[in-house]
């Protein structure tokens, strides 16, 4: 009986990160996305979200802000977002300072998003050749 209920937590930990990490990615691009929201929309407390995470070991802020920059990235390196601002796509994805986007960028990547847009652009105009 007791792995039974121990079975039952488990695949209602797992049922719950799918949840939060479909409700985050859908509400990547809302600055007001933090654990608190996600806890409420998923109807259990912060504490259990948190307690829930840990066990799978994600760091929920954290992984929201690599979602984040990861789709910011993506959008950047389309060949149409040569003329779009790095701050437009910042803003875009929820962070409401584009000179911390482009600190975390940096940091992620290795270059900051303007010049990832520019190595994405001469990497798409090489294929064409």
């Amino acid at each position: 009986m007791a792995d039974d209920e121990r079975l039952g937590r488990e695949t209602l930990e797992d049922i719950l990160l799918v949840r939060v990490k479909a409700f985050a990615r859908e509400h990547l691009g809302d600055p007001t996305l933090d654990p608190s929201r996600i806890a409420a929309a998923t109807h259990v407390s912060l504490r259990h979200l948190y307690k829930t995470c840990a066990k799978a070991n994600l760091r929920l802020e954290q992984w929201i802000i690599d979602q984040r920059l990861a789709a910011a990235r993506e959008d950047l390196a389309r060949r149409e977002s040569g003329s779009v601002a790095v701050s437009e796509v910042s803003y875009k994805w929820g962070f409401t300072n584009p000179s911390h986007f482009a600190r975390r960028f940096r940091s992620a990547y290795g270059m900051s998003p303007r010049e990832w847009q520019a190595v994405s652009r001469e990497g798409v105009a090489d294929q064409l050749r």
